[in-house]
């Protein structure tokens, strides 16, 4: 009788949370199916490339499931979000898309959120990962996220102790066996829906291709890794769940849900985002792995992303060569902490070590700030919650996100062999400072030096260099054969010197 009673007032709670439309539009025909991004990996780098063009991911989150959900904005609040993005100077932001928003009941949809998020794109000229909050987010399947049709269906529940716990950020808890045949149907079918409408809000708005990628669910191993034994996991019976069989529909769910968005119309990269580990295939204590080896295998997901959360040069460094090292693999930074003491360096030496990097986050929202335990901050926004500049602190993040982005494809696809980073080789950048790079693939040296305090950057290109620094510094290049030529680099400029 509890168990009915508590169903019912989570059903009413998600029926108001819908909002549906009674004048819902009908589904728009399916266009021809178009590629907008693709892996391609040459001299040992793997990269993306958007419309045929190499796309390095400088980018940031903005949290658009709690701004709604629980701070319940309406998405005309977010354009602020935005236009802090384009100021810091990302080409990408990471939004999350809710299922209950694009579904509010079986099979009829709701597009005016993301409408408005791809207008926003179009409007500032920015690529949008689109986050697709479903089913597992970490482990957890939350009221926030799924339709109530879904969440009310009893044939595809788990138990877990805390059931119907209840979390101002994310709604009610439970756990969802993701493999279940019914609600792969489901979510297949919603998100093939909402890519063929992308496709088709975008044939109608200029081909602009503003939808790079998507991300799976939510750094779906915490299943296994903490929830699994955290809370109890069992079958509805009691009979026991195995490791195996939890890891198994983690890895099921994700390949197909995948599989719908490669299918569809509108045809980007998968990625999921691991939880953090250096080594790529890390054992867990009933001797198999839980790791994003096993997630890249699957045909449904494109490259496998790291939400680091380190702050040490040393340790990024280590954390994206692990990822690079699985073969053909893009070594996103999918999140990392956006407060940071040390943010620029960490964000440089993510580029150096061959990968990418999402800022986590634009600016937190304040739902998780107030109801936040523990003692870790949980204020990670590059701004701040009201989307103020941190004093002293985003100044000195947008200087290498600017520099980052400018310096576009011949970012994206230079390797670490040729990819020279200065000063960072501690945490604190030193004030002043001189080292020199020699390039693998030319044996061009590249000196750098500053009295400021700069972080800098160089790419061997083979016939031109591509240099950059966050205050005034100075470049020497010495090509093999040819006398050194110096570049006195003003701060914020990005420089290219032939060769």
């Amino acid at each position: 009788m509890k168990y009915l009673k508590l169903l019912t007032v989570i059903s009413a709670i998600a029926l108001c949370a819908c909002s549906q439309k009674d004048d819902l539009k009908p589904q728009e025909p399916v266009l021809p199916q178009i590629t907008v991004s693709e892996l391609k990996t040459e001299n040992g780098k793997t990269y993306v490339e958007v419309d045929g063009t190499p796309f390095p991911f400088m980018g940031a989150q903005i949290r658009l499931d709690a701004l709604i959900n629980s701070e319940n904005k309406p998405v005309s609040a977010i354009e602020p979000y935005f236009q802090k993005a384009v100021e810091l100077g990302v080409n990408c932001v990471q939004v999350p898309v809710c299922w209950r928003w694009v579904e509010p009941s079986e099979g009829n949809y709701d597009w005016s959120v993301v409408d408005a998020l791809l207008g926003y794109c179009l409007e500032y000229d920015l690529k949008m990962e689109l986050l697709w909050f479903s089913t597992n987010m970490i482990g957890d399947s939350f009221t926030y996220f799924l339709p109530r049709y879904v969440i009310s269906e009893p044939s595809i529940r788990l138990w877990r102790s805390n059931e119907g716990f209840f979390r101002s950020d994310y709604g009610y808890t439970y756990a969802l066996i993701l493999d279940a045949d019914w609600l792969l149907q489901r979510e297949t079918a919603a998100v093939t829906a909402l890519f063929n409408h992308i496709r088709y809000w975008d044939s109608k708005h200029g081909d602009t291709h503003p939808v790079i990628t998507c991300q799976i669910h939510n750094e779906p191993d915490g299943f296994v890794r903490w929830r699994y034994g955290g809370d109890g996991f069992t079958w509805r019976d009691g009979s026991e769940l195995s490791r195996e069989r939890a890891w198994e529909m983690v890895l099921n769910s994700l390949n197909a849900v995948g599989k719908a968005v490669q299918n569809s119309s509108y045809k980007v990269l998968t990625r999921t985002n691991h939880i953090k580990a250096d080594n790529v295939n890390t054992p867990l204590d009933w001797g198999e792995t839980v790791s994003p080896q096993n997630i890249f295998d699957l045909e449904g997901i494109d490259f496998v992303s790291i939400d680091a959360y380190r702050q040490t040069v040393s340790d990024i460094g280590k954390e994206v060569a692990a990822y690079a090292s699985i073969s053909g693999n893009y070594a996103l930074v999918g999140e990392n902490k956006g407060n940071y003491e040390h943010a620029p360096s960490l964000i440089l030496a993510a580029f150096a070590a061959g990968g990418g990097y999402d800022i986590y986050d634009l600016a937190t929202s304040s739902v998780f700030i107030t109801n936040a335990g523990g003692t870790d901050d949980p204020d990670h926004g590059v701004y701040t919650s009201d989307l103020q500049e941190r004093p002293g602190f985003t100044e000195k993040v947008r200087k290498i996100v600017k520099g980052l982005s400018a310096a576009g494809a011949d970012l994206a696809v230079t390797p670490p062999s040729s990819f020279a980073a200065f000063n960072i080789s501690a945490d604190e950048p030193q004030t002043s400072f001189s080292g020199e790079f020699t390039s693998a693939s030319t044996s061009t040296k590249i000196g750098f030096s500053t009295t400021e305090g700069a972080i800098g950057f160089a790419l061997d290109m083979g016939t031109y260099i591509v240099a950059y620094s966050t205050e005034s510094a100075t470049f020497v290049i010495t090509a093999s054969g040819s006398a050194a030529v110096t570049v006195n680099a003003e701060g914020g400029k990005l420089y290219r010197q032939e060769l």
